[in-house]
């Protein structure tokens, strides 16, 4: 075959193949929307939301969604109904080639599970709360106080960022997370803690200096506890600069 031919060939079947897929694209634009997808990504946590969940936030807020063609779908507006979700975030929406609306999430990540009064939320790294799930339990940091400000659930309070400060410090540091298993803030601002290990409370006084304050706590634990017996003592503070003070039972 002469190389002419061939070109000739290769040219009409590229506008064939283009001419079909211009043909799909119209058609499929002018098809039904035929189901909405949820796709959530989990991670290591424990699932909290079910895909119906999103499903029915979705067509709450869209009712006729599942009635319209392909073309008029609104993807920004189907991923703003889907944020309404509390335990969704990085929500984006598109729709696939067979025609479906597919809603893409990450589930959040919780640090601590928070007992504000008489309700109780987690918190995750954003500093967002979002409830608790019949769906699943997450075995994260317990916290709560005598808190004397009321609780926005779209921003944190001075005490409730206090908690969330420290929860994050210890979502990152695995060898101190492992120590501690409950949070306390005092009206005054002072964290309190209860350790997994040992009958006594830990007073951490404020959030700063974190580092040095666990560090000199782990180094006492360590060196000090193993001689002195771990129950020895009620109260062990961190909150002297650059001093562990125990107080004997």
């Amino acid at each position: 075959m002469k190389r002419s031919t061939k070109i000739i060939l290769i040219l009409s079947s590229a506008v064939v193949l283009a001419v079909l897929v211009v043909v799909a694209n119209v058609a499929r634009s002018r098809s039904q929307v035929r189901g909405i997808e949820v796709a959530v990504r989990c991670g290591d946590t424990p699932r909290l939301v079910s895909d119906q969940t999103v499903v029915d936030t979705v067509l709450r807020r869209m009712p006729n969604l599942l009635h319209l063609s392909v073309k008029n779908v609104d993807c920004k507006r189907v991923a703003f109904a889907a944020r309404r979700v509390p335990f969704l975030t990085n929500v984006s929406a598109s729709v696939s080639v067979g025609g479906k609306v597919v809603v893409r999430a990450e589930q959040r990540r919780p640090v601590a599970r928070l007992y504000y009064g008489t309700r109780e939320f987690y918190v995750d790294r954003d500093g967002a709360l979002f409830p608790p799930s019949a769906l699943g339990f997450c075995d994260v940091l317990v916290a709560g106080g005598s808190f004397t400000e009321p609780l926005r659930l779209d921003s944190l309070n001075a005490q409730a960022t206090a908690i969330w400060h420290l929860a994050c410090f210890l979502d990152e540091e695995k060898e101190y997370r492992d120590l501690i298993d409950q949070i306390f803030i005092e009206r005054d601002g002072d964290m309190m803690m209860v350790p997994k290990v040992g009958d006594h409370i830990i007073e951490l006084g404020t959030v700063d200096d974190l580092d040095k304050k666990f560090s000199n706590l782990l180094s006492f634990y360590r060196k000090g506890m193993p001689r002195a017996g771990w129950d020895t003592y009620s109260k062990i503070s961190l909150k002297f600069k650059g001093q562990v003070v125990c107080t004997k039972k």
